[in-house]
This record gives C-alpha cells, sequence and structure tokens, in this order.
C-alpha cells in the first residue's frame, strides 16, 4: 500500500535581507510572521544548466515566496513592483532592462526599435558581426574599429576626416578624386593657386587644368 505524505506551503511576501551571490541564495524577512527570518531560500531563475540566466535582486527588495509548514525551506519566486520600487514603463509592449547606474537596454515590439543606452563601454567581441536594421545611430562621443573596416555602400562624412599609417601612404584611392567647391593642399602648397611653368623659350607660367 503507497504511504501517503502531508504537505503544506503558503505564498508569503517579504524583504530580502541577505544575499549569497555566489550560490544565488537569498535570506528573506516575512513581515506578516513577524517579520521571521528563512534560512538561504534558493531564487527561481529561467535556465542554470548549458544555458544560464543570472540576476538576483538587492537587499530590500519585495519578494514573494513559497515557504513549506514550518517556513523552513522555500523558494523565493521573484521580486514584486510596489509603491517604492515602481515599474519603468508604462507600456506592455516595451521589454526592458534597466540597471542602478543607468544603463537601459529596451525593445520596443510596435516600432521595432532597440536602445541600448550606457555611461560606459559597449563591447562586442565575435568572429564576424552582422547587423541587419533599417537604420542605425550611433551616438557616441567615439567609436574605434580595431580591425579593417569595409564600406560596401557610399561613405559620407560631414565632420571632416583625419588619417594616417597605412604602410607608404595615409590613404590609397583607385579611381578619380573630384574636389567640388574647395581645394587641395599639400605641405601648404594650393592646387588651386599653384601654377605650372611654360617650358618652352618665352613662355607664360600658367594655372593647372
Amino acid at each position: 500500500m503507497q504511504k501517503l505524505y502531508e504537505f503544506g506551503a503558503t505564498l508569503q511576501f517579504g524583504v530580502v535581507e541577505a544575499i549569497d551571490a555566489g550560490r544565488h541564495l537569498l535570506k528573506i524577512s516575512i513581515p506578516a510572521l513577524e517579520n521571521m527570518q528563512t534560512d538561504w531560500l534558493p531564487m527561481l531563475t529561467a535556465a542554470a544548466g548549458r544555458n544560464c540566466f543570472y540576476s538576483l535582486p538587492d537587499v530590500g527588495e519585495l519578494v514573494a515566496c513559497i515557504l513549506d509548514a514550518r517556513g523552513e525551506s522555500g523558494v523565493v519566486l521573484g521580486a514584486l513592483y510596489n509603491q517604492n520600487d515602481t515599474t519603468p514603463t508604462q507600456s506592455n509592449d516595451i521589454w526592458m532592462k534597466k540597471f542602478s547606474n543607468g544603463t537601459v537596454i529596451s525593445h520596443d515590439r510596435n516600432s521595432g526599435e532597440v536602445y541600448v543606452h550606457t555611461a560606459g563601454k559597449v563591447v562586442v567581441e565575435a568572429d564576424t558581426v552582422l547587423v541587419q536594421a533599417s537604420e542605425i545611430t550611433l551616438d557616441t562621443p567615439s567609436t574605434t574599429a580595431t580591425g579593417n573596416l569595409l564600406v560596401q555602400g557610399k561613405l559620407t562624412y560631414q565632420g571632416g576626416m583625419a588619417g594616417s599609417g597605412g604602410g607608404n601612404a595615409a590613404a590609397s584611392i583607385a579611381g578619380t578624386i573630384r574636389v567640388k567647391g574647395g581645394d587641395v593642399v599639400a605641405d601648404g602648397k594650393s592646387l588651386k593657386g599653384h601654377t605650372h611653368p611654360d617650358l618652352t623659350s618665352g613662355g607664360n607660367t600658367g594655372t593647372p587644368n
């Protein structure tokens, strides 16, 4: 005859009191149980095997827990928005990760826009990077490409251009260079103002063609 076991569990709401980041564990204070503090409780995560997802609430955050009948063991289900910790957006079309240092990663499923804001560096390390989008804006004081950069379409710049290196020449261009409404200056010498002597006897000088 199969033995019957009696299990009892309760849903409780509490505040994070301590964090064991290395083991993904939390200690929770339960106001409804006279601020009883739980033992170390694991917190649910989306994946913890070959694929991993890691995120923990901070001390003082409101969370929901499932505890056993004695309140000795259980699991933290997740954090809850409340009057102190309000939602960062008011649209259910927005997926967002917002961090305490101001970094925001979000996606609007209506417009398809992916938004990344950070005061720090954005580092992408890959053998090949492929980005397909109708438009990309890099709003940053400085952008550095450490490898070769191939532009297969038209390159347009508005803030000027500066270069160095490149072996024996700073720039090597195969094809015709056209300058419209400007000048070409080499070592302080203007192409527009430069004249070529007429090498014939008694000849005059003239501007270049």
